[in-house]
């Protein structure tokens, strides 16, 4: 049994404090605020008898735990501490002071932990007389439901700390990934394009934002659309943490903040906490009006091509089955035309390939179950052609949304640009294919892995798609990670089969 130290009461500090009374623990808390450590001592106790209401602890358990919980006066209780945890303001000033304090108090072979979602371990501990027992244990709100722990290694963080908190947090029930310490870790630096790709999409105009987020949850099978998890984290503390990684990255142009989102900021619109963001809370039923009657109907006599692609043939195979008439497309030839998205728009790749009438459908993460699939055309498209494919999919049971023709329209190039930044932690040994597909399914609830969906949809299309992306934007934005560029050319995965 371990004494844990846990330095501010707040939301973070209390779910940290709870997770390890739950797990055996004796802890010692501490915020300078009284009024902060009552709301925490609330919390937590509200948290328990919930569990017990839900027959998950008894009433015995709740009252044995909650005994385990010491709340202290000042820093100088900490001082019999095995391991201090702090989770205070993100502040990278503050923290160093609350650390040079700490370690004048507790014994030298104590851990020092913090619970910084963004800031660098390295600069943390660079005033310490022993930096090499400063780690980075990075929870997820809420603390004691998500499993996923950021185990975080500084340039002078000893293997020996890492593997003592790896290993503390998998008996506290966590999964715990180790990585090292890079603006925005694992998570917040991977799931910066779920957001940017959107904010771009809608700053071009190619959809509104309940179409983005209908797309993304229905087509690409997220839990929320990235509109939607803006307004529940906050446009204001998103905005911030993307600054952060921009700043952290030589302003980098692939975390550049997009000025809608900075516009939407300045005016106050925050999202659920100010009462508007992309949405207006409460929100009433806002999703799109779709182009179909959500019906299903008879197919016409009609024949439709269709570009071939092991991306779309289970949407082929619904459409054969429920006798449409499909023929492999070729070039010059003016019937409706049906084809996944390859990072090109519509309009582009209708001249390329010399195919008046195309129409593109988006990445989704199963063509064989999906109700929904978003599509674009080209600008060269004659209406009754996407109406005749509008029309086929209604016959399956699909429902559709138009959108603009964007290049990579929504869910594709997403998906394309998580993979990427995935890919350039694993190609910069920061962490493995494994723990960055962990972190982001456990962390965000991704639905998938982002470099195991590379591996399913194919590198080498992830690469076209980027290429893709990249010519159309003329933007650095869009590079190839030197590691998808080397898996496509050997048609390599990320996984093992």
């Amino acid at each position: 049994m371990l004494i844990v130290g846990i330095v501010g009461a707040g939301t973070m500090g209390s779910g940290i404090a709870q997770v390890a009374i739950a797990a055996g623990e004796n802890v010692k808390f501490f915020d300078p605020l009284p009024e902060a450590t009552q709301r925490g001592k609330d919390m937590i106790k509200k948290n328990l008898d919930f569990l017990v209401s839900k027959q998950k602890l008894t009433i015995d358990e709740s009252v044995d735990i909650f005994s385990r919980l010491d709340f202290i006066d000042s820093l100088n209780g900490l001082s019999s501490c095995d391991i201090v945890i702090e989770a205070i303001i993100e502040n990278e000033s503050v923290k160093k002071e609350l650390f040079k304090n700490l370690e004048s108090i507790v014994s030298s072979k104590s851990i020092l932990a913090t619970n910084t979602s963004s800031l660098s371990i390295t600069a943390l501990s660079n005033e310490l007389k022993f930096p090499e027992r400063l780690v980075g244990m990075h929870f997820f709100n809420p603390a004691p439901r998500m499993k996923l722990i950021e185990v975080v290694k500084g340039l002078k963080t000893s293997d020996v700390y890492i593997d003592y908190i790896t290993n503390l947090a998998k008996r506290w029930g966590k999964a715990p990934v180790v990585t090292k310490s890079t603006p925005g870790f694992i998570v917040n630096r991977v799931a910066r394009p779920f957001y940017g790709e959107a904010l771009r999409v809608l700053a071009e105009f190619g959809a509104d934002h309940t179409s983005i987020d209908r797309v993304i949850r229905d087509c690409g099978g997220f839990p929320l659309g990235p509109c939607q998890l803006m307004d529940l984290i906050g446009l204001d503390v998103n905005l911030s943490v993307t600054q952060s990684v921009y700043e952290a990255t030589a302003f980098d142009p692939r975390y550049a903040p997009s000025l809608l989102q900075q516009e939407l900021v300045r005016a106050g619109k925050l999202g659920r906490k100010s009462g508007e963001g992309f949405y207006i809370y409460p929100v009433e039923d806002s999703d799109p009006k779709s182009a179909d009657t959500n019906e299903k109907c008879e197919l016409s006599s009609c024949a439709l091509g269709f570009i071939k692609s092991s991306g779309i043939q289970c949407l082929i195979d619904r459409l054969t089955d429920a006798d449409a008439d499909l023929i492999e497309a070729t070039r010059d030839n003016t019937i409706a035309t049906i084809a996944l998205t390859d990072g090109r728009t519509a309009t582009q790749r209708a001249s390329d390939e010399s195919i008046s009438n195309l129409v593109l459908i988006d990445l989704c993460i199963s063509f064989k179950t999906t109700k929904l699939v978003a599509l674009s055309h080209a600008e060269q498209c004659d209406p009754l052609a996407l109406d005749e494919i509008v029309y086929a999919l209604n016959s399956i049971g699909c429902e559709v949304i138009i959108i603009q023709d964007v290049a990579g329209m929504i869910v594709s190039r997403t998906v394309a640009m998580l993979a990427n930044e995935a890919a350039d932690l694993v190609y910069q040994r920061i962490t493995s294919p494994e723990e960055v597909d962990m972190a982001m399914t456990l962390g965000t609830g991704y639905p998938i892995g982002p470099l195991l969906w590379a591996d399913r949809i194919g590198v080498q299309n992830i690469s076209t798609i980027l290429k893709h992306l990249c010519e159309h934007y003329g933007s650095s934005r869009y590079r190839i990670s030197p590691l998808i560029q080397r898996k496509s050319i050997t048609n390599q995965t990320f996984h093992e089969a």
